[in-house]
């Protein structure tokens, strides 16, 4: 009997990229009830709540009615959030059983990891947005003004968090550093990004803090797209998120290629 070849790769191993990109979309997706239905349910609950208490109170800057300005924001809320934690938490999981040794070992670069963790990620948040998204039908949202320009903010922003996230994946040793990652870092910069106000309705002191987060640009962006009216211009918005979403991805890399917190 032969021996067995040794598998021959090219300058990329995408068939690593694919397995491992499938392998957390498939962890994510068993658990539908916390990644799809759980974000969808609390996005028409909140919509519903500001739509009888709040909506007739409010008048929005940008030509629009509050409800029309709120929705796309939940919609882009529920990506970023579902993006982080698919990542950070998995990657904390296998660190504390001892399963990421078998994710280097394996036959991948630093790089194809990254890519594989990112895009994985991404896919999950854009389903969990999509979720969101019919949920939020009822009450208003439809067909986006510009579906194409939805699709870039709402898949570069995913890719942005999903680098942050494999960071901060990384940085924790226990769930309790994850768990802090995310509600003293990753939750103050989505609530403080212009989900639930208008840039306009802030001092200009707090607008350049505003327009210095940015998941701001996300969260414009995605309005943009949706109702035609946004605070920021979306050439800006774009450059901001591409620029920082490289630097967030070489910073992972690098963390993966020094094997930085890996065994601990």
């Amino acid at each position: 009997m032969k021996a067995p070849a040794a598998r021959q790769f090219q300058e990329v191993n995408w068939l690593g990229v694919w397995t491992l990109f499938r392998r957390e979309l498939h962890r994510g997706l068993k658990m539908w009830t916390v990644s799809l239905a759980a974000p969808a349910l609390r996005a028409a609950m909140m919509a519903g709540i500001f739509a009888l208490v709040v909506a007739s109170t409010l008048d929005v800057p940008l030509g629009i009615d509050f409800v029309a300005f709120l929705l796309p924001g939940l919609v882009a809320a529920a990506i970023l959030e579902r993006t982080f934690e698919t990542t950070a938490f998995w990657l904390v999981y296998d660190k504390l059983e001892g399963v990421i040794g078998d994710i280097v070992r394996a036959p991948v670069t630093a790089g194809e990891i990254v890519v594989a963790y990112a895009l994985s990620a991404a896919a999950s948040g854009l389903l969990s947005g999509a979720a969101v998204y019919i949920a939020l039908i009822p009450f208003g949202l439809g067909v986006p003004d510009s579906p194409l320009l939805a699709l870039f903010f709402a898949f570069s922003g995913s890719l942005m968090i999903g680098a942050f996230s494999q960071i901060a994946g990384l940085w924790a040793k226990k769930w309790d550093h994850v768990s802090a990652a995310q509600t003293f870092v990753f939750v103050p910069f989505v609530f403080l990004s212009g989900v639930f106000f208008p840039l306009d309705r802030l001092p200009p002191a707090g607008q350049l803090l505003i327009q210095a987060n940015p998941i701001f640009y996300v969260v414009d962006g995605l309005r943009l797209a949706v109702t035609g009216s946004g605070d920021a211009d979306p050439v800006i918005g774009a450059t901001v998120i591409l620029t920082l979403g490289t630097v967030l991805y070489a910073v992972a890399y690098r963390l993966f290629a020094m094997g930085y917190r890996i065994k601990d």
